[in-house]
């Protein structure tokens, strides 16, 4: 679903009328817009989606143990690691590369990593030891949508549960919808958001198994 017809089902839920951009001059509007971007970001933060899955290809310059993963953002993260001949980075503490550079820091072929930071604005990854070589790296994680803005953006994670928690926002604000108490709108999108976790977490169930060797 897109931006406005998000927004747009949120205010039919609150028996308000329809708007016409996500931008109208109009308080109510205003408000819910915001209330969607609050519970978008409370959705991504629930669950690693499939749908915010990300690739970056980065490459660690000889002799700098620090890598920035372009347009990143501070909320990405990180899942694992490769050099692009096969090898598994291994992340580790900080305060494990920094015991281990504390004995040497001779560069070499670069075998762990750890999240230190930012780099404008964006996460930084250091390795250890810091490459002797330029080395590519790819780097899979997830990557958090950006706030919603245009009428048209797309919404990548589940709506239902984005949309029910902005009703829930918006009630505790007017203290009921439709009947409804903000306690129960709430209660409404928790059990969507579980549901659309539990879909998900089906089309991957392979990685959150655990076996025993």
């Amino acid at each position: 679903m897109t931006y406005l017809e998000i927004v747009n089902k949120v205010l039919r839920l609150l028996r308000e009328p329809a708007a016409v951009s996500t931008s109208d001059d109009d308080a109510v509007v205003s408000v819910v817009a915001e209330m969607v971007n609050d519970a978008k970001r409370t959705v991504e933060d629930a669950h690693n989606w499939n749908a915010l899955r990300y690739e970056w290809s980065e490459t660690a310059t000889a002799n700098n143990q620090h890598v920035e993963l372009t347009a990143a953002g501070k909320a990405a993260k990180v899942d694992y690691i490769y050099t692009t001949d096969g090898t598994q980075l291994r992340e580790v503490p900080n305060q494990q590369i920094a015991a281990m550079r504390a004995n040497s820091t001779d560069p070499g072929m670069s075998w762990y990593y750890a999240v230190n930071g930012l780099s404008n604005g964006n996460l930084r990854l250091r390795l250890y030891p810091a490459p002797k070589t330029d080395t590519d790296l790819e780097v899979y994680g997830y990557k958090k949508q950006a706030d919603l803005s245009s009428d048209a953006d797309v919404l990548l994670v589940p709506e239902q549960p984005v949309i029910y928690l902005a009703l829930a926002l918006a009630a505790r604000e007017r203290g009921e919808v439709g009947g409804q108490t903000a306690a129960e709108v709430f209660q409404m999108a928790g059990t969507y958001l579980k549901d659309a976790i539990a879909n998900d977490v089906a089309l991957n169930q392979y990685e959150y198994d655990f076996y025993v060797g």
